[in-house]
């Protein structure tokens, strides 16, 4: 006994290890589907618009609605020379009931369709035919037609069309057994004509002898050719297995999988998908595949078909109803078109089903877009047909990129839009009763169908407190019904405003509803509704007037949706619903009072904490925060103490995600710990460097050495309350005149100020402190020698004990003569916006002055480096970090000679060390011979100067032509200096560390804990996210990320000029579901892109 069950053991596992060798189709997101409701509680793709293109009406037969037969289903779908295509089965009562016939509807934008015409006419089946194993014979039956594949564009550009006629002895005989009469085909031409049919397959016992179209083979050439192409694929070929003879050879996997689709992956593999989700893999093309064929992994999917394509994009799509009956209508989308990790909405509604009959199933469903081959709307977006509840038909256009969520709050004014494909914001439902319009600044959802309605929703970012502004005009108020309805991401309604039939505009607040006017018919309604998640409450306004309010009816976590219908919620059919009715509405064919609904000037607002943000939610990251808050005993507490730490980090600081999350973490723990130097004062806030006090700092603890730093970090804030009142002290904090030690250490804090107008672009809160720096500037000209360059001690440059100088020796250093050059520049910048063309022009000329003296006085020829000059003129004879700062203000010129510096950073015995950048050379004889623990600039690492490296490397990269270092050295370095502010296992920055270990020389010093003293998210917003602030109105991007590193990224939530700035990368569009490659967005709304990463150059 023992043996068998090891044999058998054997002959399981064995196909399993083949299966595992190759990765099939399957789903790894967590969202599923709830049958339970109609939209399956999924949240849509932004901008899908439904459109139904047959209506059925049996007691009013005309063309429009196919002669008035009501079983339509299984529609085909092509686009060829700027055309769509669509056609479909159609029987008059019921499934494999004939008569039969295919019917053909065609358009040019995919919303305005013709009318059906017969494509493929009925089909008589001879006379006394029988199949194996009945005793009944045909006697007047008609052939029923089924096909799962209907159109081919051959190689030399002509489109056909193909069908198929079986045969059903009786309502519940299978058409599709293999005991058919053949699959035939006809050319389709662009003038609307057809082309006369033929035969490309017979099922056994037929032949041109006892039918009545001939074989393909005494066609015209072009028709001949085609049928070989198609017999000559096996894609083809596959999805004839269900009509075809059983057993036939022709049939590539001749097993009883239905409804066959496939697509392409990259490497020209082949994907099959078929009822059930199930799937397997070709490798040659779709002659062989990958068996035993098995569901999908994860997908939900009964026996309706899935379609799969592979988008425009590269990214790929399957579309199918996810529960075990054919509702909803949804979307999964995969980068790789294996891994699909999404689940969303494309259609969630099921109108009644007005005429009953055979198989006919409840919901949108038998979904089928345009095959490989088969055309490309000029739009490239994807389209799909379906029915509904196999009487209807429809299409649906989804926008490509799929957009799973919306990124911008509504501003919609529809007077901008020609055509409803336009509108790209708003998902549509608009039968051919119940349509929706434009009518110049008015969507209009007009309604005379009893039994369906015009449908709207808004997607929005998800919202917890919102304002709803939009202008309402119906046209009648005796009938009809509008209702608006605060959907969240589910699909859960919590408030709803009513336009009803009695003439009252009312609200729901629980069981009962709250009048709030009377309307009249052809009047304007300003309507604007407050909704607020946290209070549970709607408040209504009609033309500014309060007119009522109502608690929620439903708790939701936020807003997500704005909808309007011209109708009820509906419930029915439910999941106990029986799946076979064979009766007829009442009225089932009649017309209602046609109703019209006006809609314009929709508006959406935000008042959310993290309301600039398109793409990430603040609430993701809080976690960082409260690892933060609870790693330490906050033994000083400053303005912002801990416990408001996040509150004011969700209202202030731009939003970072990435994969690599020690570089996010350490994103919000820098802007933790730069909170917690933002010190209160009687003059306003101030920004420490120490968080204790030291005895040689200014009042309020204040030192100037990092100003800059502080200044640079904090532009990036969006309250600008912060900034103003941190510069104001500085100049105005000594009893109103400057603080008594603003000269004390070098700085360059008018550069920082010009930069932070880059960012903020707040011109009068720049030129309000012009004044002041040109004040400050003039302060330093007793640290100039006779020819003009400034000399500085070099603890007094925040640099002590380094290799090139003394805390007393006056040296011409790179870094002062830096600093004063950009200052420099910068005044005369702000001079020149503000119309002062004397101080413009006279600093300029000071600026002009320094940078000949920076290249020809400090650059060492030999050494090419900028480097330290010695009152004697002679050179320190050391390359240190100070040498990079000319470029931190674009100083030197695009010249060769200057570029050669920059081989020192990447060199492990000059600059590159295993935790950053050092601070002097490391193969000089006096690199860390200074000592330890009496901050020492010798070698050792210092945030202080990391921060100023890579910042001059990134103008280096971004600014110079040709540069000799790129992005590459550029993200090891931050990814050492990520690397770096760790201690004891935690985030950590302070003081100065060592350039092998990692160890902070100053060990648990309490004075080094949160040194403010360098920048981070600065970098990561303009090195690695890219975004290069100007002083114009165009928004430069050029992310300095190598190509083989992140796959993802998002900065959002970033305010500058006014503006909110998202930068996306996405390699595969799989993260944020917004499209592949880089993209940028201001406010919401894309500006531009990109397929790789580099420059973007957009007006803002």
């Amino acid at each position: 006994m023992k043996k068998i069950i090891i044999t058998l053991a054997l002959v399981i596992l064995c196909p399993v290890a083949v299966v595992l060798g190759q990765e099939k189709v399957h789903y790894t997101g967590y969202t599923l589907s709830d049958p339970n409701r109609h939209d399956g509680g999924l949240s849509p793709v932004v901008g899908v618009h439904n459109i139904q293109i047959l209506r059925a009406n049996r007691e009013h037969p005309m063309p429009s609605n196919g002669q008035g037969w009501t079983y339509n289903h299984q529609p085909m779908m092509a686009y060829w020379h700027g055309t769509f295509y669509v056609h479909y089965l159609s029987d008059p009562v019921s499934e494999h009931v004939p008569p039969s016939h295919t019917n053909l509807q065609t358009s040019q934008d995919g919303y305005h369709w013709s009318d059906p015409v017969v494509l493929f006419p009925e089909y008589q089946v001879p006379e006394g035919y029988t199949k194996e194993g009945r005793s009944d014979k045909a006697h007047n039956l008609v052939a029923i037609m089924h096909q799962r594949v209907g159109w081919y564009v051959s190689k030399s550009g002509r489109l056909y069309a193909l069908g198929n006629y079986g045969v059903a002895m009786d309502p519940k005989d299978d058409p599709n057994d293999g005991n058919g009469i053949g699959r035939v085909i006809r050319e389709v031409k662009a003038n609307g004509k057809f082309g006369k049919i033929y035969f490309i397959y017979y099922n056994h016992g037929f032949s041109e002898s006892n039918t009545d179209y001939p074989f393909y083979t005494h066609a015209d050439k072009q028709l001949r050719l085609a049928a070989e192409e198609i017999l000559a694929n096996p894609r083809y070929r596959m999805q004839w297995v269900e009509e075809a003879d059983r057993d036939d050879k022709l049939i590539p996997l001749n097993k009883a999988y239905k409804a066959y689709n496939d697509y392409t992956l990259p490497d020209g593999s082949i994907v099959a998908l078929w009822k059930h989700a199930l799937t397997s893999i070709s490798k040659d093309g779709g002659n062989t595949w990958m068996e035993p064929v098995e569901r999908a992994h994860g997908f939900v999917n009964s026996n309706a078909k899935i379609w799969g394509q592979r988008l425009t994009d590269g990214s790929y799509a399957t579309v199918y109803n996810p529960s075990e009956y054919r509702w909803p209508l949804a979307i999964s989308l995969s980068s790789d078109g294996l891994n699909y990790q999404s689940l969303n909405l494309i259609n969630g509604e099921i109108p009644p089903m007005r005429y009953g009959g055979n198989y006919k199933s409840y919901g949108p469903q038998y979904v089928r877009g345009i095959q490989e081959g088969n055309g490309v709307p000029k739009d490239s977006d994807l389209w799909v047909s379906y029915s509904m509840n196999k009487e209807d038909v429809w299409v649906a256009h989804i926008p490509v990129p799929v957009q799973t969520e919306a990124h911008a709050q509504a501003d919609d004014d529809f007077s901008k839009s020609r055509t409803l494909a336009d509108l790209t914001t708003w998902n549509i439902y608009s039968p051919r009763m119940a349509s929706v319009s434009l009518d110049n600044k008015w969507m209009v959802l007009s309604d005379e169908d009893p039994f369906d309605y015009a449908r709207v929703d808004r997607k929005i970012p998800m919202t917890q407190d919102l304002t709803v502004s939009l202008d309402i005009q119906p046209m009648q108020n005796n009938h009809g019904l509008l209702q608006v309805e605060f959907l969240d991401d589910h699909g859960v309604s919590a408030s709803r405003l009513e336009f009803t039939s009695e003439g009252i505009i009312r609200d729901k607040g629980g069981a009962r509803y709250g009048k709030l006017s009377n309307y009249e018919a052809g009047q304007t309604y300003h309507m604007d509704i407050h909704l607020n998640v946290d209070r549970r409450l709607a408040e209504f306004y009609i033309d500014g007037k309060k007119v009522g309010q109502s608690m929620f009816y439903a708790p939701v976590h936020g807003i997500e949706r704005v909808m309007l219908r011209t109708g009820s919620r509906r419930t029915f059919p439910d999941i106990d619903t029986p799946a076979d009715w064979y009766g007829i509405l009442d009225n089932a064919g009649d017309t209602d009072t046609l109703a019209i609904y006006k809609i314009a000037n929709f508006k959406t607002s935000s008042a959310d904490e993290d309301s600039g943000a398109a793409f990430l939610k603040a609430d993701n990251y809080k976690h960082y925060v409260d690892y933060f808050n609870n790693m330490e005993d906050e033994n000083i507490a400053q303005a912002i103490p801990n416990a408001q730490s996040w509150e004011w980090m969700s209202k202030n600081v731009p939003l970072f995600d990435c994969p690599q999350k020690d570089f996010e973490q350490m994103w919000y723990y820098r802007w933790w710990t730069l909170r917690k130097h933002i010190e209160k004062t009687s003059v306003g806030y101030a920004m420490t460097e120490f968080l204790v006090r030291r005895n040689y700092a200014d009042k309020y603890n204040l030192i100037a050495s990092a100003v800059g730093h502080h200044i640079h970090e904090s532009r990036w804030l969006r309250n600008p309350t912060y900034l103003d009142q941190i510069i104001n002290t500085w100049f105005h904090g000594n009893d109103g005149k400057p603080m008594k030690k603003i000269n004390a250490y070098s700085s360059w804090i008018a550069s920082s100020i010009w930069d932070r107008y880059l960012v903020d672009g707040r011109r009068d809160s720049m030129a309000s402190v012009l004044p002041q720096l040109v004040w400050e500037n003039q302060q330093w000209e007793n640290h100039r020698w006779a020819d003009g360059l400034y000399w500085q001690y070099d603890v007094r440059d925040a640099m002590e004990e380094t290799i090139s100088g003394g805390r007393r020796e006056k040296n011409a250093r790179p870094s002062i003569n830096s600093y004063m050059y950009g200052n420099a520049k910068a005044i005369s910048n702000m001079a020149s916006l503000v119309g002062n063309t004397s101080i413009a022009s006279l600093y300029q000329n000071k600026a002009d002055s320094l940078k000949t003296l920076v290249e020809t006085k400090l650059w060492n020829d030999t050494a090419s480096f900028f480097e330290v000059l010695y009152p004697n003129q002679k050179f320190a004879g050391v390359r240190e970090a100070i040498g990079f700062l000319p470029w931190y203000f674009n100083l030197p010129s695009d010249l060769s000679r200057y570029a050669q510096a920059w081989q020192q950073a990447a060199d492990d015995k000059g600059f590159s060390a295993p935790y950053g950048q050092t601070t002097a050379e490391r193969r000089h004889p006096a690199f860390r011979t200074h000592g330890v623990g009496e901050c020492e600039w010798d070698g050792a690492v210092w945030p202080f100067a990391t921060s100023q490296t890579l910042t001059a490397m990134a103008n280096y990269i971004n600014n110079y032509s040709n540069p000799i270092v790129n992005d590459s050295l550029y993200f090891v370095e931050m990814e050492k200096y990520v690397q770096s502010q760790t201690h004891r296992g935690k985030p950590y920055v302070g003081e100065y560390l060592d350039e092998t270990t990692g160890y902070w020389l100053k060990g648990d010093q309490e004075r080094s804990r949160y040194y403010n003293h360098s920048t981070f998210n600065d970098l990561i917003i303009t090195g690695i996210c890219g975004l290069r602030p100007r002083a114009d109105n165009i928004l430069e991007v050029n992310p300095l990320l190598p190509s083989d590193k992140w796959d993802h990224f998002c900065l959002d939530n970033v305010l500058y000029h006014g503006h909110n700035v998202t930068i996306v990368w996405d390699l595969n569009g799989n993260n944020y579901h917004a499209g592949k490659g880089l993209r940028v967005y201001v406010d919401g709304r894309l500006k531009g892109k990109r397929d790789n990463i580099g420059k973007l150059i957009m007006t803002l």
